[in-house]
């Protein structure tokens, strides 16, 4: 069973979670952190990764849901 994910917090922005994990990823390709640090800094960019993941499916969820209200308007005027 999937673990179940906390809700996004109110200031949760998907663009800053981006920059976040870019940065991250930055830092990790250099090779320059210790090894400790790389397993944090992946560790948060995993969980980072599942948040925009998770925030995608909810807009996709959404999008779904308002294409489906416009076809069925579409389909009640004929």
């Amino acid at each position: 069973m999937p673990k179940k994910m906390p809700p996004l917090p109110k200031d949760w922005s998907y663009e800053a979670t981006l920059e976040q994990i870019e940065t991250i990823t930055q830092q990790l390709e250099t090779g320059e952190l210790p090894l400790a640090d790389v397993f944090e800094q992946f560790s948060e960019a995993v969980t980072a990764l599942q948040q925009c993941d998770r925030f995608l499916q909810e807009k996709q969820k959404q999008a779904s849901l308002l294409i489906e209200t416009l076809v069925g308007d579409d389909g009640a005027s004929d």
